[in-house]
């Protein structure tokens, strides 16, 4: 038995991965980033994301880590077509987009906002984005709440028409109208959330 114990001992030493983490090499998105190394990266991000006025430029502050590291890879590699962030995309390492990710992850509680009563066609986005659009029920969904309206109405536009793909959120988007869209973003826009940083 000791030396059934010691050979096991033996191996998960000799078979872990030099960071400690035995899944890290089957979840890169899931590693730690450094938010101060990332801080220091964000020099071309802040032209557009630190500018609260840019209406259809999305809130990063408090965005959750895997959603943020999926959404430049398919920048990167084309899967979201949006030129200007194919090319900034192209330019960070996967190191470089796990820093950047705990920076714009890395933000103070924010306070309460006014109870509001959320529109009927908000129950769908609920079941994925989470109560008020503020906790994803997986890590690769975006976080909603506290994002600029212009930018919400934009995407939700964009999944109606197909220009930009996704199966789920394309057939989410396809029977709504305008009015909902604008109330959807309304909605979700004004809960605490998302800040730009």
């Amino acid at each position: 038995m000791l030396r059934f114990c010691l050979a096991l001992l033996i191996a998960l030493w000799v078979c872990a991965p030099i960071d400690g983490d035995l899944h890290a090499a089957d979840k890169p998105q899931e590693r730690r980033g450094d938010p101060i190394a990332g801080k220091r990266k964000t020099a071309g991000c802040n032209g557009c994301h630190a500018v609260a006025g840019m209406k259809n430029v999305p809130n990063l502050g408090g965005q959750g880590t895997a959603y943020f590291v999926a959404a430049m890879r398919a920048y990167r590699d084309g899967a979201r077509g949006h030129a200007t962030m194919r090319d900034v995309a192209a330019q960070f390492s996967e190191r470089d987009l796990v820093d950047l990710a705990a920076h714009y992850a890395d933000v103070a509680p924010i306070g309460e906002a006014a109870a509001a009563a959320p529109p009927d066609v908000s129950t769908p986005c609920t079941q994925c984005h989470g109560p008020e659009g503020a906790q994803s029920a997986m890590p690769e969904v975006p976080r909603l709440a506290g994002q600029k309206p212009a930018y919400l109405e934009q995407t939700l536009r964009a999944y109606r028409s197909g220009a930009r793909a996704h199966p789920i959120m394309q057939q989410q988007a396809a029977a709504l109208t305008d009015e909902q869209i604008g109330e959807l973003a309304a909605y979700f826009s004004g809960r605490p959330g998302l800040i730009v940083k």
